[in-house]
């Protein structure tokens, strides 16, 4: 399961990279379970972009989220990203995690 992690480096600037989830080797593979005090559903109206979610960071790097494909945004301080939204609104739902979830350590696919 692909997470496209948008962070903020030391210089300020935005950044995204694709880590994945860790899953169990069980037939119907599961993550641990993580702490969550909060969560909110937002709508984003379409955009410029047909079909397509795409993020872009600060740094003018552009990644495009595929069917399926989870968006953890921690890039809370910095410049910031954008977000270009597909052919239709688009449902997301937002979840607070813990300070201690590091999705860091989480394997990398893509930088």
């Amino acid at each position: 399961m692909r997470v496209v992690r948008i962070f903020t480096r030391d210089s300020g600037e935005s950044a995204i990279e694709i880590r994945e989830v860790p899953m169990s080797k069980a037939e119907r593979p599961v993550s641990e379970t993580f702490k969550c005090s909060s969560l909110f559903f937002r709508e984003t109206p379409e955009g410029h972009v047909e079909d397509i979610l795409e993020l872009e960071s600060s740094e003018g790097r552009r990644f495009v989220c595929r069917p399926g494909d989870l968006i953890f945004a921690e890039d809370a301080q910095g410049k910031g990203h954008i977000t270009r939204s597909l052919r239709d609104t688009r449902g997301f739902v937002h979840v607070a995690v813990s300070e201690d979830l590091d999705v860091s350590r989480w394997p990398l696919v893509e930088a």
